[in-house]
């Protein structure tokens, strides 16, 4: 579910907002696949 969707569907409910923080992946997973320098984070936060 991507953030527009989640937004769209939440703001019906009340006050919406999105904070994402970026973080550093850890060193030493460097085995998988998926090899990004950083993990995003996102906190929805709806007030009712």
């Amino acid at each position: 579910m991507t953030a527009a969707a989640i937004k769209t569907l939440m703001e019906k409910y009340g006050k919406y907002r999105l904070v994402s923080t970026a973080y550093q992946r850890f060193k030493a997973d460097n085995d998988r696949a998926y090899a990004a320098a950083a993990t995003e984070e996102y906190l929805h936060i709806l007030e009712k």
